[in-house]
């Protein structure tokens, strides 16, 4: 519905292959040992209510555990894809064990990014390329959303050898008045 102006596609990293990972967030405390996610007091931030220190790690650079993850693992498609899920939307209802995040997001990543086995060395490597994508209008932004928030996001996934790209986009507080 609008006239766009300007797209912008930004490669996103994408050399994860394997969900350990994320394993730092178990030795480093942010996880216990049983998978429950260590409570803290509520706080706000962007419109997400932070009451564990596994958003913290997520969102506030100022968290006792947010270095466990450097700048550049952060911006790697796995990281953001755990991301998304763990802060959700507007009215969601978060988990207190880690391990249905690290399933979905697993399963979410398996089912979005295409990899291969070199025949020689038998080391996977993915082929996929990932894509953050965005639009503008006379506006201002219009894709994925109007308003520019950490949950609104649009990726497209090209895998060359099937000649496939996957979408996946969530606008935040959309289904809100």
């Amino acid at each position: 519905g609008s006239n766009v102006i300007k797209t912008e596609a930004t490669v996103v990293p994408c050399t994860q292959i394997s969900m350990s990972f994320f394993d730092r967030l178990y030795t480093e405390g942010v996880v216990r040992e049983t998978g429950h996610i260590v409570k803290c007091y509520d706080e706000y931030y962007d419109g997400i209510i932070i009451s564990d220190e596994l958003r913290k790690v997520l969102l506030l650079e100022d968290s006792e555990h947010y270095d466990i993850f450097s700048q550049s693992d952060r911006q790697e498609f796995l990281f953001c894809l755990f991301k998304h899920l763990c802060l959700g939307g507007t009215f969601c209802q978060y988990e207190d064990m880690l391990g249905p995040y690290l399933e979905t997001t697993k399963a979410l990543y398996k089912d979005l990014v295409s990899v291969q086995k070199n025949p020689e060395t038998n080391e996977i490597s993915i082929t996929s390329t990932v894509f953050r994508v965005s639009a503008y209008d006379e506006g201002g932004l219009c894709f994925p959303a109007r308003r520019s928030h950490a949950q609104s996001f649009a990726y497209l996934l090209v895998d060359p050898g099937r000649r496939h790209v996957h979408s996946l986009s969530h606008s935040f507080g959309a289904g809100c008045a």
